[in-house]
C-alpha cells in the first residue's frame, strides 16, 4: 500500500527513535534520557546516552553519534538510502529516493548539472577556472576525463538554469541553499571536481574558490550523497585497486588528479582526515593494505590518527607516507615526479611506527614533563588498539623511547579508561573542551541563540573540526535533526558530542572568554601554515639567519596558539575543580 511521499525530516519525526534502537541495544532510563552498553565497542558499563528528545545518540566511550538513521546505519552497515527506504515502509511512507525510478532521476539531473559546469568551463567566464586548472598541471586533455567544470559567480544560475526540475529537487540535491530571503546557489563561483559513485556517475560535488572561505566546499548529504561512505576517485581507481590489493589515500581532489595524472592509478581522496567506518568499509571490498599519504600537519592530527584506528581494526594493513614539511601529495608529485612520489610510498611507515615517531617529535624526552606529556598523548591513541600484539609493540617502544620499564609503561596505558563512579560525567578524551567547544555546545542546547555572539565571533573564526556546526547553527539551522543530518559522520559525532555530554558553564564567562581568545586563532593558524615552506626555502638557500628567524616566529606563534586554545579551557577546568564539578580533559 502506497503510502505518502515524506523527506527525511518528515520521516525523523514519525520515527520511535527508543523503540528502534531498543531493537539492538537494552534501554535503562537515566534522567531525561535513556542509557545503555554501546554495540560499537567492548563496553562493560552503559556509555552510551540516548536522547528522544532531541533526536540524538551518543557513546561517551569510543565517540560515536549521530541521529536515529545514523545508529541504522552503523550497526546494519547499510547505506543512507537503504535505511531511509527500510525505515519509510515501517511508518507508512514511501521515500522517494527509495524508488528506483525517482533516484534514476536523480542521478540524471546531477549529470546534466555537472555537463553544465562543464560548459561553463570552456565559456568565457571560466577563463580563470582554466588558468588555475593549467597551472596545477591539468590540461585540457584532462578536463573530460575527469569531468572538471565551473560553477557561474551569480547566486542563481543553476536554480534559473534548471528551475523546471522542481526547487525542491535541486535543494533535496544540495544544489540549492535555503535561505532567509529565499533560496540560492550552493556552488558559486568554483572550480567544480565531481564526485563519482562508483559506477561513475556523479552525485555529489566539490568546489574550491579562488580566494577567501572556505576553499573548498562539499555537497552535503543527500538521498545520493552520503560523503561518509564514497571516496573520491573510487570509479578511476577501483580496477587498479582490485588488481594491487592496495590502496594510497590522500586528503584532496587535487591529491588525487595529481597522483592520477602521475600514473599513480589506485589513489583515492577521503575528503578530508575525517576517515569514517564506511569508507574503510568501501575500500575493504577492494584492497588488503593501504598507504596513507597526508600532509606533515594532516597527517599527524587526531582525527587522522582515528582514521588509521578504523582502518587497522577493519582488518586492512595500514602504513604512513612521510612526506617533507611543507609539502601536499598534489605539490610533491608536480614538483619531484612520479618516481619520486613512488619512493616515497615505498618507504611508508607502519602506522603504529609513525605515530611513535610523531610523538617523539612532538615531546621533549630528556624531561619528566616531556615523558609525562607523551604518555598522556598517547593513552587515547593505545586504548582505542584492539590488538594485543600491536599494543605490545606499541608498549615496547614507548618503554625504549622514554626510558621506563615496559610494565611500567604498561600501567600507564590501560587498555580501558580508569573505573568511575557511575553519575561522573564523561568528557570524552578525544574531544577537547575550549571556549569554542562550550558556545557549540551551550547553541546546540538552546541555552544561548547565535544571535547573542554573532557581533563578535564569526563561524570562520572555529577550528576546522568544529567550522561546519558553527556554519549551520549561524545560517539559523536550530533543529537538532535537521542539523545533524546535514552534516558528515564525524561532524555528526561531534555535534551529538557536544549537545548530550553533561557540562556545567558559567553562560557569561565562556561569552567573555570567546571574544578574548577565539578572534586571534585564525591568524594564528594562517601565519602558521606559510612559515613552514618559508623556513623549508631558507633552508634550501642556506639563509640559516632568516632560518632562525622564522623557526623563532614559529615557536613563539605555537606557544601563542596553545594558549589561545587551552587557557580559557583550564581556566573553566579551574572553576569547576573549584566548585566540585567534573574534570575535563585539556588537549
Amino acid at each position: 500500500m502506497p503510502g505518502q511521499r515524506a523527506d527525511v525530516k518528515e520521516l525523523k519525526a514519525r520515527l520511535d527513535m527508543i523503540s528502534i534502537i531498543s531493537r539492538y541495544v537494552t534501554l535503562v532510563k537515566s534522567g531525561t534520557g535513556y542509557k545503555a552498553k554501546c554495540p560499537f565497542h567492548k563496553d562493560d558499563t552503559p556509555s552510551m546516552t540516548v536522547s528522544a528528545e532531541k533526536g540524538l545518540w551518543h557513546c561517551f566511550g569510543c565517540g560515536e553519534g549521530g541521529d536515529v538513521i545514523g545508529f541504522v546505519m552503523k550497526i546494519e552497515r547499510l547505506s543512507f538510502i537503504e535505511v531511509v527506504r527500510r525505515l519509510a515502509e515501517e511508518v507508512g511512507l514511501s521515500f522517494e529516493a527509495a524508488d528506483d525510478g525517482a533516484r534514476d532521476e536523480l542521478k540524471s539531473l546531477m549529470a546534466d548539472v555537472a555537463n553544465a559546469f562543464a560548459r561553463n568551463l570552456r565559456s568565457d567566464a571560466g577563463e580563470k577556472a582554466r588558468d588555475y586548472l593549467i597551472s596545477r598541471g591539468y590540461p585540457e586533455s584532462c578536463w573530460l576525463k575527469y569531468g572538471l567544470g565551473y560553477a557561474m559567480p551569480g547566486w542563481d544560475h543553476i536554480k534559473r538554469t534548471f528551475s523546471r526540475r522542481g526547487e525542491d529537487v535541486l535543494l533535496k540535491l544540495g544544489l540549492l541553499v535555503q535561505g532567509d530571503k529565499g533560496t540560492y546557489d550552493r556552488f558559486r563561483d568554483r572550480t567544480i571536481f565531481p564526485i563519482l559513485d562508483l559506477s561513475g556517475r556523479p552525485v555529489g560535488f566539490g568546489g574550491r574558490t579562488f580566494d577567501g572561505d572556505p576553499k573548498y566546499l562539499n555537497s552535503p548529504q543527500t538521498p545520493l550523497f552520503d560523503k561518509g561512505r564514497l571516496m573520491y576517485g573510487i570509479s578511476w581507481a577501483r580496477d587498479r585497486m582490485s588488481e594491487t590489493r592496495a590502496a594510497v589515500l590522500v586528503e584532496g581532489y587535487t591529491d588525487v588528479l595529481s597522483l592520477h595524472q602521475a600514473g599513480i592509478t589506485h589513489a583515492v581522496g577521503s575528503m578530508g582526515t575525517s576517515l569514517t567506518q564506511g569508507q574503510a568499509d568501501l575500500l575493504k571490498r577492494f584492497v588488503e593494505d593501504v598507504v596513507i599519504c597526508y600532509d606533515q600537519d594532516a597527517a599527524g592530527s587526531a582525527a587522522s590518527l582515528r582514521g588509521m584506528q578504523i582502518l587497522y581494526n577493519s582488518g586492512l594493513g595500514v602504513r604512513v607516507a612521510q612526506l617533507p614539511a611543507g609539502e601536499d601529495p598534489d605539490g610533491y608529485v608536480r614538483t619531484h615526479g612520479a618516481e619520486a612520489m613512488q619512493a616515497i610510498l615505498d618507504e611508508a611507515l607502519p602506522f603504529h611506527r609513525f605515530f611513535i615517531e610523531s610523538l617523539k617529535a612532538r615531546h621533549d624526552v630528556t624531561t619528566i614533563r616531556g615523558k609525562e606529556h607523551l604518555l598522556e598523548d598517547a593513552r587515547e591513541f593505545y586504548g582505542s588498539v584492539r590488538s594485543a600484539a600491536l599494543r605490545e609493540e606499541i608498549d615496547r617502544q614507548i618503554a625504549d623511547l622514554i626510558g621506563l620499564s615496559v610494565e611500567s609503561v604498561r600501567r600507564e596505558l590501560p587498555r580501558r579508561p580508569r573505573a568511575r563512579d557511575p553519575e561522573e560525567p564523561i568528557h570524552e578524551p578525544a574531544m577537547h573542551w575550549g571556549v569554542e567547544e562550550h558556545l557549540l555546545a551551550l547553541v546546540l542546547r538552546g541555552q544561548i541563540s547565535w544571535e547573542k555572539i554573532a557581533f563578535e565571533v564569526s563561524a570562520d573564526d572555529f577550528s576546522e573540526a568544529n567550522r561546519p556546526i558553527a556554519r549551520r547553527l549561524a545560517s539559523g539551522m536550530t533543529d537538532l535533526s535537521e542539523l545533524i543530518g546535514d552534516l558528515d559522520e564525524e561532524g555528526a559525532r561531534r555535534a551529538s558530542y557536544y549537545a548530550l555530554a553533561p557540562l556545567e558553564i558559567d553562560v557569561d564567562q565562556t561569552i567573555e572568554d570567546a571574544k578574548r581568545w577565539m578572534g586571534q586563532l585564525p591568524a594564528i593558524e594562517k601565519r602558521l601554515k606559510e612559515l613552514d615552506p618559508m623556513i623549508k626555502r631558507s633552508a634550501t638557500a642556506e639563509d640559516w639567519e632568516l632560518w632562525d628567524r622564522l623557526a623563532r616566529e614559529k615557536a613563539e606563534l605555537r606557544i601563542a596558539w596553545r594558549r589561545a586554545k587551552d587557557a580559557t579551557g583550564e581556566g573553566i577546568h579551574e572553576q569547576q575543580s573549584q566548585e566540585g564539578r567534573s574534570e575535563i580533559e585539556a588537549s
